[in-house]
């Protein structure tokens, strides 16, 4: 690594995750940032997240933002070229033409979620991680899920043929997968003005293609660790949709306006605005079955917690993520014999645990009536808004070259976005 400053611009930050990326300082990183965006509130709410990083009492962060404000925001920030990466998040519809766009012209990229909301677009994704490798850019995608210490510990279990056996070739899927997102929730503390757009899933996708990706995304890496899944490994077998219903109440709750807009006219029937958030799809990856269902509620847990649960199967064990009341809220890992028994499963796990435990010190093993539980210390547990951080030093760490970017990550790429519009395809009934 040189002695030079990463400089890094943003465009347009339409989700709070653009201001997530700078929750933390970061080291070899300029303090100043460009941003290139229209005056309006949404912009606003970016810079009173940031500020917010500034000023809190505890490791406070130091950025210094420029703000160049007017229409054409792309259009400039390529002539002047005020950075070397661009960090896009949010207006989805037009977010891939925007990453292509920054590639085009020599800037690496990381862009939240999701890239392509419509199958229509999916040529566009193809392109732009063409023209990356061929000007040997670094471009990614936010997949902040991977961090989490409960998905990694799951997808240790789960690769464990002593614990698990064989995946579940028949039956029940291989692998369940279930997130519920809030609308109305609270980020660093406070309440979250989601912008209007977010409701017009013309503009922000449904369910699938948005928050979905990152289930896509886990199936795929805890099931095939560290390998390829190209299109033609992949079937798709069913797809289902259904709306959320919000009353003005809270939409208000949510947003922050009085009423609806007109722009979302063609959602609204009397106090009562449909949200097309919820979506199920159901497929194949060499022969085992994958179960993905995405739903957005009003508020999904305590201030709006998003809450999640996967469950792998085994033919001697079965692994459950659950994060519910039962478990305050929190994800936990337990491990249920289904050919061992508890006292076989129990001598797995502890010589596992011991060996995982050079890398995640502090687990231990806690025996219930019929299954067993991991103990997770607390200092293992980063928390969501902290992975933003984490994924930011590995895209600099690609950028500086000090780590090459994994092979396998190409065809992902373009494998998850795949299933995530031809499931909300067909479950519209247009396949």
């Amino acid at each position: 690594m040189t002695n030079k400053l990463n400089t890094f611009v943003q465009v347009d930050p339409g989700h709070f995750h653009s201001a997530l990326v700078l929750k933390e300082s970061l080291d070899g990183v300029s303090s100043t940032i460009h941003i290139y965006s229209e005056l309006d509130q949404v912009l606003l709410n970016h810079l009173s997240l940031v500020s917010g990083f500034n000023q809190r009492a505890e490791n406070p962060s130091n950025w210094k933002l420029e703000v160049h404000t007017g229409p054409d925001s792309l259009d400039r920030l390529i002539k002047e070229k005020m950075g070397e990466a661009v960090i896009i998040a949010g207006h989805n519809r037009s977010k891939i033409k925007t990453i292509l766009a920054c590639l085009e012209n020599g800037f690496h990229v990381l862009a939240d979620k999701p890239w392509v909301i419509e199958a229509v677009d999916f040529p566009l994704l193809e392109k732009a991680l063409k023209v990356a490798q061929e000007k040997n850019l670094v471009v990614m995608d936010v997949m902040t899920e991977r961090w989490e210490v409960v998905s990694m510990l799951q997808r240790e279990l789960s690769n464990s043929l002593e614990i698990m056996g064989p995946f579940l070739k028949t039956g029940r899927p291989a692998l369940s997968l279930r997130s519920s997102h809030s609308l109305c929730k609270k980020v660093n503390g406070l309440q979250l003005r989601r912008p209007v757009s977010f409701f017009d899933i013309a503009e922000q996708g449904e369910g699938l293609t948005d928050v979905g990706i990152h289930l896509v995304d886990l199936s795929m890496w805890l099931l095939f660790p560290d390998k390829g899944i190209h299109k033609n490994d992949i079937r798709i077998k069913s797809a289902t949709r259904w709306p959320t219903i919000l009353d003005l109440s809270q939409f208000q709750a949510a947003t922050g306006q009085e009423k609806y807009p007109a722009s979302l006219d063609d959602y609204v029937e009397g106090d009562c605005l449909t949200y097309f958030g919820n979506n199920t799809v159901d497929f194949e990856i060499h022969g085992l079955n994958i179960h993905v269902d995405t739903r957005w509620d009003f508020m999904a847990g305590p201030d709006g917690l998003d809450t999640y649960s996967a469950i792998t199967r085994g033919e001697k064990a079965r692994i459950e993520l659950r994060q519910n009341e039962a478990t305050n809220f929190e994800s936990e890992i337990f491990v249920k014999p289904v050919s061992h028994s508890m006292e076989q499963l129990q001598i797995l796990l502890e010589a596992k645990i011991k060996d995982l435990s050079q890398k995640y010190e502090g687990l231990g093993l806690i025996r219930h009536d019929g299954e067993f539980q991991l103990s997770i210390p607390k200092k293992l547990r980063t928390g969501h808004e902290s992975h933003f951080g984490m994924i930011t030093r590995q895209f600099l760490s690609h950028l500086r070259k000090e780590s090459p970017i994994p092979s396998w990550e190409f065809a992902n790429h373009l494998s998850r976005y795949f299933i995530t519009v031809e499931g909300v395809k067909m479950s519209r009934g247009t396949v």
